[in-house]
């Protein structure tokens, strides 16, 4: 059996830090090499024709690290936005951030808006990425928008739930992708995986390929997909 592409690949990058301490480099360094591996992703995933891709950039919990780290990230962040993202408007991408953006500090807020609004009628591939994000949180505020809308205890089902998520609009992920071999979805998407096939990959994020995605795309593609049901293999 052979699944088609994907429509929707979902990553957790992790390994930034374990690579740059292997490595004698700054925590920061290992950063900034895992935001160069993930530009080289989003314009490969393009070039195959994965129509969404999520990757985790900062979790909510994150800010439960060092005061030095947070602001070094969020200065790479902000470089990042200023000097670094010229490749969403070249390939022609859409940034959707998700999150409690809000709550950012203003100035990176306000990139990230901006870039946003520069490429919302883009037709690459659609790039969403978690920043400042907790799948808990999304669950509390799509169950506060279903409040705030007054449905009816009959109208709040699964189409409900999903139109008032971060994404309600764009498919759930097939794949889920984690790097650095852990074996945890680490609060990330928690409503849209639920039939996610997930794939551990060992390697630090900064040492991930377009080869190893293709890895994975190959090892989604021969899986037999059940979602709670039978096959016809049984």
């Amino acid at each position: 059996m052979s699944n088609l592409l994907p429509e929707h690949i979902a990553i957790i990058m992790d390994g930034n830090r374990t690579w740059a301490k292997e490595n004698n480099l700054s925590t920061i360094k290992g950063h900034e090499k895992g935001l160069d591996v993930a530009r080289a992703i989003c314009i490969y995933c393009n070039k195959i024709g994965i129509k969404n891709l999520t990757l985790y950039a900062f979790s909510i919990q994150n800010w439960t690290r060092p005061k030095i780290e947070i602001d070094a990230l969020f200065n790479l962040f902000i470089d990042f936005f200023d000097n670094k993202s010229q490749f969403f408007h070249d390939y022609n991408l859409k940034f959707n951030p998700i999150g409690r953006i809000n709550e950012l500090p203003k100035a990176i807020a306000k990139k990230v808006y901006s870039l946003e609004e520069s490429t919302q009628s883009n037709l690459g591939s659609c790039i969403n990425v978690a920043i400042n994000y907790g799948g808990r949180e999304e669950m509390i505020d799509a169950a506060k928008k279903v409040v705030e809308e007054g449905l009816s205890i009959e109208e709040i089902n699964e189409e409900s739930m999903k139109s008032n998520s971060y994404l309600p609009n764009t498919p759930e992920p097939e794949l889920l992708i984690r790097t650095a071999g852990y074996s945890r979805v680490s609060n990330f998407l928690l409503w849209h995986i639920a039939y996610s096939e997930i794939d551990i990959n060992k390697k630090l994020w900064p040492d991930f390929t377009e080869e190893d995605l293709e890895k994975s795309l190959n090892i989604y593609k021969s899986i037999d997909r059940k979602f709670g049901g039978s096959s016809k293999n049984d």
